[in-house]
């Protein structure tokens, strides 16, 4: 049987053979293709010097100045949605181009939907002392981190509603329907645990009832757990816990000083500080597969006792061993150059002198600019010293 189309390896090996003196119909029975095909293919590569069929498909509907509308309104607009975009194109250009377009257009300019970074609301006090603490301790190293016990509290679900399960389905309505996840509205309660770790070692889960509350703190983990884990330790033993109302109630905190035992000045509203935030996610993740065989409280605990024991201490270390790169990372941002500026901005003011300061947003300015090359030349004109660090 004849076939009625080469691949673009055949296509030129057929070109070889006829540019060697090969007839058309002895290069066709050798490729096992009608004359036909080797006609229009050799007719093609002299013409076009191509053998292969060019197919343009459709034209490009916008232009280079309408996809940096699209792009640079997305950049101030993140939140922005297609059919929105779509929508103002269409007021300032008068022309219907389609959401899917939108979409290929901010693609192409490396524009992606993602969901955003949560974390909790933070004042300008909370941000300084953010500041603060990570530059205070960015230099530290694996023997002063060997010292801290980084403890918290979290909350398990019987029936988690995480959205991380994910599946392979054919598209249509009848697959949807047939890939449903029940999921229970209110999760089918919840359980509290309070673990610490620290490297090369680990405390056990506690599993409080109900509400952690300050005499149950003192009595189920300070006194029992906590205290022989910084006997062990030694001296320099550090105690990591959040603000939270349990962790400085008054008979906590006298009981900490009796004992001896500092703890570490954490930042209000920094979560996202503290390592064992990741753990309680990589818990999370260990034990989702095998909550099915879940049938009540005791063992839920089992399970979760079972896979935190299970936890690689390895990575246990390698979480801690980065607030060091995590701490710079903060320490070194942009909002600390800024906060900089103000408190020399408010030293020169309360020494009397007389305070200009121009802020530009190149960042908006100059969207399409390589900001490279805007600094070089900024700099080739003169301009120095903050101008320069803060852009």
């Amino acid at each position: 049987m004849e076939r009625h189309h080469l691949t673009l390896e055949e296509m030129n090996r057929v070109v070889g053979l006829l540019e060697g003196g090969m007839r058309q119909v002895d290069a066709a029975e050798r490729m096992g293709v009608s004359q036909s095909v080797i006609s229009r293919l050799w007719r093609r590569f002299r013409t076009t010097g191509n053998p292969a069929e060019n197919h343009p498909g459709r034209g490009r509907c916008t232009t280079a100045i309408q996809d940096r509308f699209l792009v640079l309104t997305a950049r101030r607009q993140p939140t922005i949605t297609a059919p929105e975009l779509d929508m103002e194109f269409q007021r300032a250009h008068n022309l219907t181009i389609g959401r899917d377009t939108v979409r290929n257009r901010l693609h192409e300019a490396d524009l992606h939907s993602r969901r955003p970074i949560r974390c909790p609301p933070l004042s300008r006090g909370n941000r300084a002392a953010r500041l603060n603490w990570c530059r205070e301790f960015q230099n530290w190293g694996v023997n002063e981190w060997s010292t801290i016990l980084f403890t918290d509290e979290s909350r398990f679900g019987y029936h988690p509603d995480s959205r991380r399960i994910r599946l392979w389905r054919r598209s249509g309505n009848l697959e949807r329907l047939r890939h449903v996840q029940e999921v229970h509205r209110y999760r089918g309660g919840t359980i509290m645990v309070w673990g610490g770790i620290s490297i090369g070692r680990r405390t056990e889960l506690v599993f409080p009832d109900g509400f952690l509350r300050a005499q149950q703190y003192l009595e189920n983990i300070l006194q029992p757990i906590v205290q022989p884990y910084a006997e062990a330790v030694g001296e320099n033993f550090h105690l990591m816990h959040d603000n939270a109302r349990p962790h400085t109630a008054r008979i906590v905190t006298q009981w900490l000083d009796n004992e001896g035992i500092d703890v570490l000045q954490w930042p209000t509203q920094s979560p996202d500080l503290n390592p064992i935030e990741h753990v309680w996610n990589m818990l999370q993740r260990r034990i989702t597969p095998n909550m099915g065989n879940v049938q009540n409280v005791l063992e839920f605990r089992e399970l979760l006792t079972a896979e935190w024991t299970n936890l690689n201490q390895e990575d246990l270390n390698n979480l801690i061993l980065s607030m060091n790169r995590r701490c710079r990372a903060k320490g070194s941002a942009t909002l600390g150059a800024a906060l900089d500026l103000v408190e020399a901005v408010i030293k020169n003011m309360e020494s009397g002198r007389h305070v200009v300061d121009l802020f530009a947003d190149l960042q908006k300015a100059f969207d399409t600019v390589d900001h490279k090359k805007l600094l070089e030349k900024l700099y080739n004109m003169g301009a120095r010293g903050p101008a320069i660090d803060l852009t």
